[in-house]
């Protein structure tokens, strides 16, 4: 591509419209519909108290962190994981299999504490970290 004038070189390029990790990719509106409705409907508590942050591990594995804010009150870290992981598969036989994935690996941990905000005060749904580069 440089010979034809495209020199420049991008990287990290990120899409704030879809969680991917562990291979496995959901669309940022199946996410947030879980976030705002079904956590909230199952396990109490109201939209924004609930966030899910993609992080990549110093060894490059990946890690689902499930925040839920202790407003909400007591919570079952399992049952708030399996509520998550049920509703993310409850989609296509893709979404099935996508979700057990994801189980099995036991890629998505609950972490009770207060969602992230930004700089400006906003409360992304989806977060996602990574370890510089090296």
């Amino acid at each position: 591509m440089e010979t034809h004038g495209w020199g420049r070189h991008l990287h990290d390029v990120r899409s704030f419209e879809k969680l991917t990790s562990a291979g496995m990719t959901f669309l940022d509106v199946d996410v947030i519909r879980i976030l705002d409705e079904v956590l909230p409907a199952r396990l109490g508590g109201v939209p924004g108290q609930y966030q899910l942050i993609e992080e990549e591990l110093a060894d490059g594995r990946p890690r689902v962190r499930l925040l839920v804010h202790p407003a909400v009150g007591q919570v079952d870290p399992a049952l708030a994981r399996e509520t998550f992981l049920a509703a993310l598969a409850s989609g296509s036989d893709t979404h099935r299999s996508m979700a057990a994935t994801w189980r099995d690996a036991g890629l998505v941990e609950v972490e009770r504490r207060a969602p992230v905000a930004e700089t400006i005060g906003k409360i992304l749904h989806l977060r996602t970290t990574r370890r510089p580069r090296a």
